[in-house]
Formats: structure tokens, sequence, C-alpha cells
């Protein structure tokens, strides 16, 4: 027997003993190793032998469970993911090389995010929020380098995920409006809270906010956002069709005005610059149009856009103070920020106190100083560079995701905080990167030749000879 099967064969022996015995003797302490070593052991074998399950596995977490947590141990479960994703495209030989001009300003905006929380970090809460976001940016270069089909599936397996939680929290918004519905995801760290419905306030009344598995409201309008980007990049036919509606529907019942108004300025910027038949462009701009006055005839919806013009909305306000406390808060700080593990970013009650800026360009600065805030900038510029490309392609689909991505960039990231400081939606928005990058490669003929690669596949002996 070579070593590899004797080592195989001692893992499968001694590791379930150990786990037997820590159950018996250990008392939760134990219970909760053993089954923290039973998932190590398990994504181990996962990560080494068949690592494509993992980035399966976190595309469906990431689209239906984005909060959820890892059965049995306190871990959250894209985070446990992404890294197993991160790690295994370090291990194993990658189906793609090239580094695209995207990818190089997300390098850079990890470079100087590191550099700030070195500067900055006086505790672990600084390191472990920095260790979140980070395996949450680094998944944007470690999909890049999935052969284009596997990325491809990856994207689809996200849509499918993302519609079924939005179905799930439509079901919850329509039937269930306290919201006990989730407490069925308990396993997944669900149902925690005794009140998880959120709300929106106008005019005295309190209006219910379709939140379901993404737990905030304004989170779940830039995943559903992503979900419809790549849906109508990857999907065809009817099902693209029922997909989209279910999805936009489930976004302006999310009552995100950011994701809305990032959608609407996106279709905009399509009709402008892409160059499509005239069919097409009727369809777009009819289907466009009906689904869009559709939404605004629901009173709550119509009230919630419409008071983003009036003087009176709370949010505009807010805002509008925080921003001219900014420089304030900055003095100071502004080479390397404020830092990672601010109790302002954990906790509704001390962000409500502090109104930091909601806008996150100027909260990476306010997190990790003017060259992180610069490099979120780079990605930016970048991304809209890319994006604008897409706008001048023959096909639509690219400039929906092109245009989506630009007006993303000047609508949601000028208006919400998520993306910067919630680890799943930076995520989120990392895989939306990563799409673009797909658009733009399909829109310029310019899809890297993977088809002699299997994805993160080991190199074989012959090519270790011969190498």
């Amino acid at each position: 027997m070579n070593i590899s099967k004797r080592v195989d064969a001692a893992v499968i022996v001694v590791v379930p003993l150990f786990v037997t015995f820590l159950m018996i003797v250990g008392g939760t302490p134990g219970k909760l190793g053993a089954f923290a070593l039973v998932g190590l052991a398990v994504g181990a074998y996962i990560g080494l032998r068949h690592p494509t399950y993992l980035t399966r596995a976190l595309a469906f977490s990431l689209g239906a469970l984005p909060f959820g947590y890892v059965p049995g141990v306190h871990a959250p479960l894209i985070f446990t993911l992404g890294f197993g994703v991160v790690l295994a495209s370090v291990i194993h030989r990658t189906g793609v090389s090239r580094v695209t001009h995207g990818e190089m300003a997300v390098i850079a905006l990890i470079v100087t995010s590191a550099l700030s929380v070195v500067a900055t970090g006086s505790a672990t809460v600084d390191y472990a929020e920095f260790g979140k976001w980070l395996v949450s940016t680094l998944v944007a270069v470690s999909l890049l380098r999935l052969p284009r089909t596997e990325l491809e599936l990856f994207g689809r397996i996200y849509v499918y995920a993302a519609s079924l939680a939005a179905a799930f929290a439509i079901v919850v918004l329509m039937g269930d409006p306290a919201g006990k519905l989730i407490g069925y995801l308990s396993p997944f760290g669900y149902g925690t809270e005794e009140e998880s419905t959120r709300f929106v306030y106008s005019g005295g009344a309190a209006t219910v906010r379709l939140a379901g598995t993404y737990i905030d409201p304004n989170a779940a309008g830039i995943g559903l956002f992503v979900a419809l980007m790549l849906c109508v990049l990857l999907i065809r036919g009817r099902m693209r069709l029922a997909l989209s509606a279910l999805l936009f529907g489930a976004l302006v019942l999310t009552l995100s005005r950011a994701a809305l108004f990032s959608v609407v300025f996106g279709v905009v910027l399509m009709l402008l610059f892409q160059s499509m038949r005239t069919r097409d462009r009727v369809v777009i701009i009819g289907g466009f149009f009906a689904a869009f006055v559709a939404a605004l005839s629901v009173p709550t919806v119509r009230n919630r856009v419409f008071s983003s013009f009036g003087s009176g909305d709370a949010g505009s306000s807010a805002r509008g103070d925080a921003l001219a406390d900014f420089p304030g808060h900055m003095a100071g700080h502004w080479l390397f920020g404020l830092g990672w593990g601010r109790t302002e970013f954990k906790d509704p009650g001390s962000a409500f106190e502090v109104n930091y800026v909601a806008n996150a360009p100027l909260l990476s600065v306010y997190r990790g100083g003017i060259l992180a805030g610069l490099a979120f900038a780079a990605v930016i510029v970048v991304g809209a560079i890319i994006g604008y490309r897409c706008l001048r392609s023959k096909h639509w689909e690219h400039g929906f995701i092109g245009g989506g991505f630009i007006g993303f960039c000047v609508v949601a990231l000028q208006l919400d905080f998520p993306v910067v400081t919630i680890p799943a939606t930076t995520m989120a928005f990392s895989v939306l990167i990563v799409f673009l990058v797909v658009a733009w490669e399909k829109a310029t003929d310019n899809v890297p030749d993977d088809r002699s690669r299997t994805p993160l596949a080991s190199p074989s002996p012959v090519a270790t000879n011969m190498a």
C-alpha cells in the first residue's frame, strides 16, 4: 500500500473514533468540536478531490442563504465556502491563467486595505472583519480562474438559488408578515431574532419590506439586482422571462430605491448606447415600461419612489447630515482610516448615533483611509470602462449587464453601504464584477481558450514530468 492510501486509511479509522469519543465524553463543547472536525474533514476531501463542488455550493448558498450558518457550527456559510474556493484556486491548477484589468483593480484594493488594517488594527475584531471582507473580495479573482463553462454554471446556479429565495421571501411577505416561516431554516441559523420583519415608515404608516433569507431589505435589493443581471446574461427562452419577472418583482418589493433606480439607470444607458434591432428595442422599452408601471401601481412602492424627491424624506436628510459630518470624522485619520472593527459597523444603535456616510467609496475611506478609497474608486472606474464596452456590443444581453453595472455604481454605491460593510453583499458585488468581465469577453470575442483544461484540476503526472 502506497503512502497516500495509508494516509487515507488512517484518516478513515482515526477521525470516526475521535469524533465518537468527543460525542460521548465532551459535552456540548465536545459535540460542537466533533461537528467542526467532521465538517473540516469533509471540506478538505471535497477541496482536494472535487473542488468544483465548492464553487457550486457557494453559488447556491450566496443566492439562497447568504446569511446562513454551517449547520451545527456557528460559522458563516458563505465565508466557509468562500474560503474553500479561494484555497482550492491556490492548491489546484486553474482553468484560466490571464489576469484582467478588473482583477488588477481588485488586487490593488486588497493591498491598500491590508495596509490600512495593519496600521489601525488594535483588536481581534479588526482582523476578523478584514478576513471576512478579504475572502468575499478574493472570490472575484478565484472565480475568474475557472473555465468559462464552469463559471457560467456557477452563475446559473446563483440565479436559480436567488429566484428560490425571492419566491420564499414573497410567500413570507404575503402570507406571513411576522416572519415566522423563516424559523424552518433554523438549522442554518435563521429565525433567532424575535422579530425579523423589516419596515419602512412614511407618513406615520409602517410598510413591510421584502427581505426573506437576506435579512436586510437593502442587502436583498443588491443580491436580487445581481441575480437579475446574471439571469439576462446567462438564461435563455421562457425561463429567462419567468425568472426575470420574479426577480424584478421581488426587487421592487424590497422597497430598495438604490437597487430599483440602478436597474432604471442601466436600462436607460442600454437604450441610449446599445446598437440593436428596432424590434428588440421596442420590445425592451415596452416590457420595461409595463414592468415599471406595474410596480408603481402598488401604493407602497409608488409612495416609496416618489418620496425620494421630497424634502420630508428622513433617509435623504440623514445622508446629507452624514456627508456634512464626514470631514470632521476623518480629521487625523485620512491616510489609513478609522479602523475595520468599529462598533457602528455591527450595532444598529451605534450606527444610528454615529450616522456614518451611506456612500460606498467614502465609507471605504472612512474605514480604510484614502488609499483604500482611491483603490475602490479605481475598481468602479475600470468596471465602468468595461461596462461601456459591453454597451457597445451587438448583443443587448451584454449591454444590459454593462449598463446595469454603471447604474449600480452611479446610484446604489452612492446611496447605500452594504457592499462595504456586509461580507455577503461584498461577495455579491464580486460576483457582479466577475460576470461583467465574462460579458466583456463575449462582447469582444476574447473568451479564453480553456477547452483543454479541466476546472481547478491538479496537474497530471505526465504534465509534471514534462515540466
